[in-house]
């Protein structure tokens, strides 16, 4: 037994070793998940804007175009969950936010979680690089090593940044990733319209047993904001007519039945770009993502009638104000 034990052990140390030096590598490759979280670090007292939703924001909307200091806290497939959670995350250290956006996806509010799906290996990134609590410092969620796929494809990226060049963090200075570039576009799937159809099989809902969890956590946002003094700002990005053209109808009313709801609640407003005319197809890298080009446009005209917004609010308190004192 003294003999196995001794023979285990000159067999699985070398193992060990070799697993622990990989780990420590995949996590000295930089992401967007650690640049996000270092950046707020160092800027949550200044930062004025942000961004949070899946990848219809991470892709959509360039905060460089957005007035004031804005920043991206968007992620793929980010959901109500991780958006709560890191708007609260800093909150005793905001200073001069002012606007928190909050994209609403056809799947946003029948979303079951991060955690339930086909792409729960990213919580592992929430909880490596962005000191997330909600899952246990001894689950698999804290291992990079857990999931083969996305581990090998970081080892990958390890040697090309030691021996080539450095790859970059995934997004640029303000949060936002450049990954969805026009010039990148696949042409054959777009005119085929395959990855429209796949699109919209993936974002119709099989369940709508989760809406009034998402629509629980939008609340606690809404309230965070009002508690504040903070703008939030709900939006539905731009998408091509292959995409909405084919949404389930019923789930896209439900959507809409639910953010008129939570608006007469909180009297938060929505701008929905959903059908936009304004974009055309180059301003799209597939049926229901932006483009570098389309990013630009979109958040420019997001910036407008924010802005927009915020006068005529002035505006209509500054008649209240106005009338106020007529009266008296």
């Amino acid at each position: 037994m003294k003999r196995f034990l001794i023979t285990s052990s000159i067999f699985l140390i070398p193992i060990i070793i070799a697993a622990v030096v990989t780990e420590i590598a995949l996590r000295s490759v930089p992401n967007p998940y650690k640049y996000k979280y270092e950046w707020m670090q160092k800027n949550a007292e200044d930062v004025e804007t942000l961004v949070f939703g899946s990848s219809h924001a991470i892709y959509g909307i360039r905060p460089e175009f957005l007035d004031g200091n804005a920043f991206s806290l968007a992620n793929v497939s980010q959901g109500t969950t991780h958006d709560l959670y890191y708007l609260k995350y800093w909150s005793d250290r905001y200073k001069n936010l002012k606007t928190v956006i909050v994209p609403i996806s056809l799947f946003t509010l029948f979303s079951h979680g991060l955690e339930f799906g086909s792409e729960s290996y990213r919580c592992r990134f929430y909880k490596i690089y962005m000191d997330c609590d909600l899952y246990s410092d001894w689950s698999l969620y804290n291992l990079e090593l857990s999931d083969y796929r996305t581990a090998k494809g970081k080892l990958g990226t390890f040697f090309y940044n030691l021996f080539v060049k450095e790859s970059g963090t995934g997004c640029d200075k303000y949060g936002w990733s450049d990954a969805y570039k026009l010039s990148g576009k696949n042409m054959k799937v777009w005119d085929d319209g395959s990855e429209a159809d796949a699109a919209v099989k993936r974002h119709t809902a099989k369940s709508w047993d989760y809406i009034e969890d998402n629509y629980s956590r939008l609340k606690e946002i809404a309230e965070f904001c009002r508690d504040r003094h903070v703008k939030l700002i709900l939006i539905t990005t731009p998408c091509w007519h292959s995409y909405y053209d084919n949404l389930d109808s019923m789930q896209l009313t439900k959507m809409y039945e639910v953010i008129r709801k939570f608006q007469k609640e909180f009297s938060v407003p929505y701008f929905d770009y959903l059908k936009d005319k304004r974009f055309v197809a180059d301003d799209f890298y597939d049926s229901n993502h932006l483009s570098d080009i389309g990013a630009e446009k979109f958040t420019k005209i997001l910036n407008v009638d924010i802005m927009k917004k915020a006068t005529n609010q002035q505006s209509y308190n500054n008649f209240k104000v106005h009338a106020g004192q007529s009266i008296e």
